[in-house]
């Protein structure tokens, strides 16, 4: 399993390498990832030099994207979510725009922290509706409360990569189950899953033997594919969608 863990790391690591491109413009580094935002175009960042080192910014695209989509970022609850999410990252927010300062040698970590707080604000803040009124993260903290379900939220786990991997809740191991990772996926998407597994996959080397990892996927505007199920069944992930979430509440809390 070790051997085959590793492949599907370097399969998914030569997947970045080849749809990543960079550019020059305008004296920064425009570097164009593969992950998709909601509008299906791919997330782009921009490196500049500074003080010795560099910064790395979404020049203000994400914030300033939900705003004018009709997203109002003012409510003091979405402001809470927002800094609760950048802080996960270790991501700050300077007049709209998100950044982290990097040098050479912390360059590819904070790159993938920014990328993942870029993907996580996109997709917390565009599920909101006026009907709604809790986050989806939310509603995920008050259902496992509310099972009797031990956990500790908003865990991060270096993977046997290096990279830093960043889990929702972590649920510590009992007599009767092992530990268990759960990470919330309020949109699941081919990219959003994706993420998901490659966290799993270069994690579970390094957790205790046995450890397990669900994926609770919000179905109330649409069902998750049958592909994405399969997808993580294939990686030995337990997808668990929202609308039948009471069927695992006896696993969870065990």
């Amino acid at each position: 399993m070790p051997s085959e863990c590793q492949r599907l790391v370097n399969s998914y690591l030569q997947w970045l390498r080849e749809r990543i491109t960079v550019e020059e413009v305008n004296g920064a580094c425009e570097i164009t990832t593969p992950f998709l935002d909601r509008h299906n175009d791919r997330l782009q960042i921009y490196v500049v030099r500074q003080d010795g080192g560099y910064r790395l910014t979404d020049d203000g695209y994400i914030l300033s994207d939900l705003e004018v989509s009709g997203c109002s970022l003012e409510s003091p609850n979405r402001q809470r979510m927002l800094h609760v999410i950048l802080s996960g990252f270790g991501v700050h927010e300077d007049e709209g725009a998100l950044f982290v300062d990097a040098s050479i040698a912390t360059f590819p970590q904070k790159k993938h922290s920014l990328v993942q707080a870029m993907l996580a604000v996109n997709d917390m803040f565009m599920i909101a509706r006026p009907h709604v009124t809790q986050l989806f993260l939310e509603e995920v903290a008050g259902f496992l409360d509310a099972k009797d379900v031990r956990f500790t939220p908003s865990v991060e786990f270096t993977g046997k990569t290096g990279f830093v991997h960043k889990f929702d809740f972590a649920i510590p191991a009992s007599k009767k189950s092992p530990e268990r990772l759960v990470k919330a996926i309020n949109h699941p998407s081919k990219d959003s899953v994706t993420a998901a597994l490659f966290a799993w996959t270069d994690t579970r080397e390094v957790r205790s033997r046995g450890s397990r990892f669900y994926a609770i996927l919000n179905d109330r505007e649409r069902p998750p594919s049958t592909e994405i199920s399969a997808a993580m069944r294939e990686y030995d992930v337990t997808p668990i969608v929202w609308s039948a979430r009471e069927q695992y509440a006896i696993e969870l809390a065990a």
